[in-house]
């Protein structure tokens, strides 16, 4: 009971202010723990997810080099992510933030990979931190981890940032092509980005099968 009005009263602040994100952080870790494990049990499975999880690489200030990321050409992952965060003003640092909510250290650490690496998707999409564009990317977040909060965040965000907004295009087209290309791509959360941060970012894309969502519905 106490989870539920946690995550009821957290959804009604963030329906206030999309901001919030700290709120979206508490629906994530009270409602995907189930996800979680799930995803660790998967990780368990593979190298990719062995390496991960044995090295645990976190995006922050502390531990990554962002002037050197800045130095990379925009063509580059590592440039385009750099720029991404430097063009909207934030850092990574507020992701890096540690769970209030969990406490097994290995589920932990994997809710803060997946917040650390949301704005390396939001480059390889080519998403600003607009509220519809946020509303976009967990519909991509959806379609490749099928987590509660993202559910939750494109039901009511769709509400407040495309249909109040009046952002048909997006309602129509975004929200259906950034939940098929997450459900395409290849699985992200076992991915070391820090392993590719020189490499072109269109050859990023291609390897998982991604691609810049279709910009004329989101303008």
């Amino acid at each position: 009971m106490r989870d539920g009005y946690l995550v009821g009263r957290a959804v009604v602040r963030v329906l206030a202010d999309s901001t919030k994100t700290h709120e979206i952080h508490r629906v994530e870790e009270i409602t995907g723990r189930p996800t979680y494990r799930r995803m660790l049990t998967e990780l368990r499975a593979g190298a990719d997810g062995q390496r991960l999880l044995r090295e645990r690489p976190e995006l922050s200030s502390e531990l990554v080099d962002y002037d050197a990321l800045r130095r990379l050409p925009a063509t580059t992952l590592g440039g385009a992510y750099a720029r991404h965060l430097d063009d909207n003003g934030i850092t990574a640092d507020y992701q890096a933030a540690r769970t209030r909510h969990v406490e097994d250290e290995e589920m932990a650490y994997l809710m803060r990979r997946f917040r650390q690496t949301h704005d390396v998707w939001h480059a390889l999409l080519g998403l600003g931190i607009a509220g519809h564009e946020e509303v976009v990317i967990h519909a991509f977040s959806w379609g490749q981890l099928r987590l509660p909060v993202s559910a939750m965040v494109v039901l009511f965000g769709s509400v407040k940032h495309l249909v109040l907004e009046r952002r048909w295009g997006a309602l129509r087209h975004s929200l259906r092509e950034a939940y098929e290309v997450g459900r395409d791509a290849a699985p992200l959360m076992p991915v070391i980005w820090e392993d590719r941060w020189s490499e072109p970012i269109a050859d990023v894309r291609s390897r998982y099968g991604l691609r810049v969502l279709d910009r004329r519905w989101l303008d």
